[in-house]
């Protein structure tokens, strides 16, 4: 990383660590629960969850609590929270396990008579989807029913 190991760095260890998170979809509010978090909003870089950004209620700051509201829709997946403090991502702990937000899919337009070597156009509307496809990985399976 440096020639002759003459660097003018220095290292700094993760401090905090996010040890539990909670998700509620209806009101797309997240808790994160941890140990020496930045309480300091100007502390703070960002909050992702499920693809989105969160915008942090400043009054719930503290070492050990931050809550916040997703900007947008969580997109489906297994997720875990990411806090970027000013010093970098704050680690989640071993324990921390991902929540699971589920695609629905409301409508499929068309959904009959399709062109079986492909070529159509199909619209798929529903809750949870991707809404960045250059972040997001999508897998469409068709059934022959």
């Amino acid at each position: 990383m440096c020639h002759n190991l003459t660097c003018d760095f220095t290292y700094v260890l993760p401090v905090g660590e996010v040890i539990a998170f909670t998700f509620d979809q209806s009101t797309s509010k997240l808790v994160l629960t941890g140990t020496d978090m930045p309480s300091l909003i100007a502390d703070i870089d960002n909050v992702k969850f499920a693809l989105s950004k969160c915008t942090i209620d400043e009054s719930t700051l503290s070492a050990t609590n931050l809550e916040c509201t997703l900007v947008q829709e969580p997109t489906c997946g297994d997720h875990l929270p990411i806090l970027t403090s000013n010093l970098g991502v704050i680690p989640n702990g071993a324990g921390v396990v991902a929540q699971t937000i589920n695609c629905e899919v409301s409508s499929v337009v068309p959904n009959t008579d399709l062109n079986l070597l492909g070529g159509d156009n199909i619209t798929i509307t529903g809750l949870s989807l991707p809404h960045n496809f250059d972040s997001s990985t999508v897998s469409i399976k068709f059934s022959d029913a």
